[in-house]
């Protein structure tokens, strides 16, 4: 793909799509994070999950400087070779610690809405420390392999990153589809069939659930649907593009347009923007946090610009004191008012 292909209209709509991509994958992540490590605002089982793939999307996301950087410089590598290894390493780490941790959520859903009087037991402290260790872990092989030998980053004009040429080596290419796709994609789908299966036979059988020991959460059922949705966003946003690599692994000679390439890499680095508007669109809790959050800055942000309010911790004290100093004197002067005409009276009745 030659630089020359980039053109000012596709700089200006690649750089736009990537700031908010940028924007709102590490803002929007987090809040969420905030939100979930928060016991009060959002309860809900699993949480350290739901933390690793916020902390997994936003580091993903801040990443993304270096492509937004290529983009503006039409489609040119500025850093130099030892970031262009650097910028694949993290990549991959980032991108394959978000998908592992979307499997560990998958599986940790299962527990809680499936096999519920396994969860904890099998969801101990120490395993969920465990896991989520295994989720950063387990991508380092990958991720550093092509800087070691095993394949090699590169600079691709399309995708404005430094990722692995898929055509240089099929073993690592073939691993990498394996490990990091099929046998993640493969888990949560068969834990969301499951789960599926098992709210329907929920919800089909109301009366006689609602009087069993094992009656759902249904707040648990709510969340679980909306980390459903964020799952079949992740398939949409990589669909794309796992097409068409796997295509260019398979047919040496296959070509797309330059639009269409780095459309569909803007795509897959929006699977880690997009978690926050599905929490905020489909979660009650999430959404009730957020704008607690939200309204709570926007008081913090006027009242720290308003010199008037931003002494209210002690302008109240001394109106209050004012008042009450007021209101007594006024009550004295009432009752002594009061006293004397009883006198009064009494005085021209005797």
């Amino acid at each position: 793909m030659e630089n020359n292909s980039w053109t000012t209209a596709t700089v200006v709509v690649a750089a736009i799509l990537v700031c908010t991509v940028i924007f709102i994958g590490i803002l929007g992540n987090l809040v969420v994070l905030l939100v979930t490590i928060k016991g009060n605002r959002v309860r809900t089982k699993g949480r350290a999950f739901i933390a690793s793939l916020t902390i997994a999307d936003t580091l993903a996301s801040t990443n993304l400087i270096f492509m937004l950087t290529s983009a503006v410089s039409y489609g040119k590598w500025v850093f130099g070779g030892t970031f262009c290894q650097l910028n694949g390493f993290l990549t991959s780490q980032f991108v394959a610690s978000s998908t592992y941790s979307l499997q560990a959520i998958s599986v940790n859903r299962y527990f809680i809405v499936v096999k519920e009087n396994l969860y904890g037991s099998v969801f101990t402290a120490r395993n969920q420390l465990l896991t989520i260790a295994l989720i950063w872990c387990i991508p380092i092989p990958l991720a550093i392999g092509p800087v070691l030998g095993w394949s090699h980053f590169e600079f691709q004009p399309g995708k404005c990153l430094c990722l692995y040429d898929f055509r240089s080596s099929i073993s690592y290419s073939m691993a990498v589809v394996l490990v990091t796709v099929l046998l993640p994609l493969l888990v949560m789908s068969l834990c969301y069939f499951l789960i599926f299966k098992r709210v329907t036979h929920h919800s089909n059988q109301v009366d006689t659930v609602m009087n069993n020991a094992q009656t759902l959460n249904i707040r648990e059922v709510k969340i679980t649907k909306t980390l459903f949705v964020i799952f079949a966003a992740y398939v949409v946003c990589f669909a794309p593009a796992a097409i068409v690599n796997l295509l260019k692994i398979v047919i040496p000679t296959f070509k797309i347009p330059l639009w269409i390439d780095i459309l569909f890499t803007i795509l897959v680095f929006f699977n880690h923007a997009n978690n926050p508007i599905i929490y905020g669109a489909l979660n009650r809790q999430y959404r009730k946090a957020f704008k607690d959050i939200f309204r709570n800055s926007v008081r913090l942000s006027y009242s720290g610009n308003d010199p008037v309010l931003a002494g209210n911790r002690v302008l109240p004290q001394v109106v209050d004191t004012k008042r009450l100093e007021v209101g007594l004197g006024t009550s004295r002067d009432a009752g002594v008012d009061r006293l004397a005409k009883r006198t009064t009276h009494q005085s021209t009745i005797l």
